[in-house]
């Protein structure tokens, strides 16, 4: 059961041959109708036939947008009655194509219109392939597309290339779809379907055997275009694409463009290009974002989050891409001349549009999501640019559907959820951060994540229009799909499919830059989140910096209770300890032991009093500097004693002048904003100037002095500096 194929893909076989039966039917209707209006012609008798008989033939729109009914009315039955031929049911259709929505009129029933040379036979064997995997030079991103397809130790020693069971399989290719469709000369497509017997033991092998040939001579429906849409290729099917399209296409470049990391571009100006596969080959490389549809994976190549256990709220995003290319065969039609200031190449040479054509279709997404219906049957393609510019359409309408299933997404993990009004502890989680920054996450990916995909969205723009201008599509740019007779009525016929298709295009241009006016707005609401987020968080962090705080004051009350506790003891701990050691005399009196704890603590006592407010700590401050600065006086004045008299006492003067105008500076007191903590008092300090004092030896410049520590130990630097030169 495993093994039997399912009901959609049965009713998608049914639809597929019963849309080729309409194209065999249309086919042949036509034949029969212009062999009927020469007979009717002949014999001239076309108003006694309409009055006879009336013929009704209905087809599907394959035929569109070529006349596609020829009716002949009688008075007996009316003409909106359609009838069924063998058993399929006839559609009535009107002439506008599904492809272009133009009219069509009588003129345009001519496959002249339509690219008439077919494609030359190509085939490929299955032993040939295994060849070119094994000694093509593959470059670094061939390497990453094929991975082990190319790896001699391993499959390519084996007997099948490809995996010969049908389900799961290790390289995934069960999940790979093929669409190919053969392009008559009447511009209809036919899609290549196998017969069960050639299709293979698998669906790697079923895609193999549809695309190793085109235009087999036993046919006689010659093909001029082939279109080959591929999804979700498996390597080995990489490695066939590659062999199957290297003739046509610059496949490294199409690689190329599937991995690295770039933007989306258009590559179509290559009329200079040295290789003749580009010069004849235009490609189109889509590159942005999906969701990870479920059971797909990305590939190896591709850009995901790779984590194994995902969080609740992780949205399953990674990078894809796909390719869209056309080849052009034949001759080219003209050449030009490179004006080039850096060129390569003296010339350039402009292909036919109306040549035969080949279009390629590689898609890398792993979700699932593409329409997959952008070339039906029902369509006609007058040339290859045609099929180009409608594969285009189908990769616009899938990327505005993933790009907004991206927005959905982040909206709804941003979004609080239906209780968030009437549940205050949901409103709470939203409002603070937890632990592990679960919001300021949530919310800086999300922010930037839509900025991301913006970028994405305008390279695909900015491309589409950059490219596709008003000369191209009028048909005269100078290498790009030039028309040489504008009036032909081909070319007329063609502008005016193309014009239909440039209003398509022009709409889905306008929902991509819709979609990114909306990713704006949400990124604002994003950001509004955010602000609000790190105000409620602010706040709950200063209300719990002031808890701490109070406790923090409440422990420092406490550690100064302590402190006042141990410097009230401490004085008494050493009077004790004096009296308390072993070789103090046995017998003294109590009035010995009171005189010395007041001795000891009074003084004690006063000293820590008075350090502990400002004025104190300046008088002590200023009493200790004297003490040290006389002591100075007096080394300096024993060490120089018996030598040099007269200048020892010019110093003495000139110190004890010095010392009286520094005392007298000091003195001076002003008003500041000092606090000393634990005391009400305030310190007066301000800058004061010294005047000058008149020297024996030199005349030193004398700095500014402050009333603090800090500028009497620079009058003292000075000082002595003065001291030291005049010694000299």
């Amino acid at each position: 059961m495993g093994d039997s194929p399912g009901v959609e893909a049965l009713l998608q076989r049914l639809e597929t041959q019963r849309n080729a039966f309409a194209t065999t039917f249309t086919q042949l209707h036509d034949v029969l109708v212009k062999d009927l209006e020469a007979s009717v012609r002949r014999e001239t008798t076309i108003p006694a036939i309409a009055r006879a008989t009336s013929i009704s033939i209905d087809t599907p729109t394959a035929r569109s947008p070529r006349p596609s009914m020829v009716s002949y009315d009688t008075t007996d039955r009316p003409r909106d009655i359609r009838k069924s031929s063998a058993g399929v049911i006839t559609l009535e259709t009107t002439s506008d194509s599904r492809a272009t929505g133009q009219e069509s009129s009588e003129d345009e029933d001519d496959e002249s219109y339509y690219v008439q040379s077919p494609l030359d036979h190509e085939f490929y064997d299955h032993e040939g392939l295994r060849e070119h995997l094994k000694s093509y030079p593959w470059t670094r991103y061939g390497k990453e597309v094929l991975q082990d397809a190319i790896d001699k130790s391993r499959r390519l020693t084996r007997p099948p290339l490809f995996p010969t069971i049908r389900g799961l399989v290790s390289d995934r290719s069960h999940i790979s779809h093929l669409e190919v469709f053969d392009i008559g000369t009447d511009g209809a497509p036919l899609l290549v379907e196998l017969p069960e017997p050639e299709q293979g033991p698998s669906n790697a092998f079923k895609i193999w055997n549809t695309i190793k040939e085109i235009n087999n001579p036993g046919k006689e429906r010659k093909a001029v275009g082939r279109i080959t849409n591929l999804h979700e290729p498996s390597p080995s099917l990489f490695g066939a694409i590659h062999f199957t399209s290297k003739a046509s296409f610059d496949v490294d470049e199409i690689f190329q463009h599937l991995v690295s990391i770039s933007r989306s571009s258009a590559n179509v100006h290559r009329a200079y290009d040295q290789d003749h596969r580009r010069r004849r080959s235009f490609v189109f490389n889509f590159e942005y974002f999906t969701i990870i549809g479920e059971d797909c994976e990305p590939m190896a190549w591709q850009m995901t989050d790779r984590q194994n256990g995902r969080k609740p709220h992780h949205t399953p995003i990674t990078r894809c891409s796909s390719v869209v290319a056309l080849s052009l065969a034949g001759e080219p039609i003209k050449k030009i001349k490179n004006r080039s200031r850096r060129r390569t190449t003296e010339h350039g040479y402009v292909y036919d549009p109306f040549a035969p054509w080949q279009l390629l279709n590689v898609h890398c997404y792993p979700d699932c999501v593409s329409s997959g219906d952008s070339h039906e049957p029902s369509r006609n393609y007058v040339n290859g640019v045609e099929a180009f510019m409608v594969a285009l359409l189908g990769e616009f309408r899938d990327a505005a559907k993933r790009f907004e299933q991206i927005y959905e997404a982040i909206t709804e993990l941003i979004t609080p959820p239906l209780n968030f009004m009437f549940d205050s502890s949901v409103r709470d989680n939203l409002l603070f951060e937890d632990s592990d920054f679960t919001l300021c996450r949530r919310y800086f990916w999300a922010y930037q994540t839509l900025g991301i995909v913006n970028d994405s969205l305008k390279a695909i723009v900015d491309a589409y229009e950059d490219t596709f201008t008003d000369e191209v599509w009028e048909g005269k740019h100078k290498t790009l799909w030039p028309l040489p007779d504008q009036d032909s009525p081909r070319n007329l016929y063609f502008k005016k499919r193309m014009a239909a298709l440039r209003k398509k295009l022009g709409f889905e241009i306008t929902r991509l830059r819709a979609q990114m006016a909306e990713n704006d707005q949400k990124r604002d609401d994003i950001k509004g989140l955010r602000e609000e987020l790190f105000v409620g968080t602010s706040i709950q962090e200063s209300r719990k910096s002031v808890e701490n705080t109070e406790v923090a004051i409440q422990q420092g009350h406490n550690i100064k209770l302590l402190t006042l506790v141990n410097i009230f003891f401490l004085p008494l701990t050493f009077v004790t300890s004096v009296f308390g050691m072993s070789n103090m005399p046995q017998k003294h009196d109590y009035w010995m032991f009171a005189i010395v704890i007041s001795t000891v603590c009074v003084p004690f006592f006063i000293l820590i009093g008075s350090l502990n407010t400002t004025r104190g700590m300046r008088f002590w401050r200023e009493q200790f500097l004297m003490i040290f600065h006389f002591a100075g006086l007096m080394v300096a004045w024993i060490g120089s004693c018996g030598r040099r008299k007269n200048v020892v006492e010019s110093i003495d003067s000139d110190m004890e002048a010095e010392t009286q105008q520094i005392t007298h500076l000091m003195a001076q007191r002003r008003k500041s904003g000092l606090h000393r903590f634990f005391s009400r008092e305030t310190s007066f300090s301000d800058h004061v100037t010294m005047p000058d004092v008149d020297t024996v030896r030199s005349p030193l410049p004398k700095p500014s002095f402050r009333s603090s520590r800090k500028s009497s130990h620079i009058a003292d630097l000075w000082t002595k500096e003065a001291r030291q030169s005049r010694l000299g």
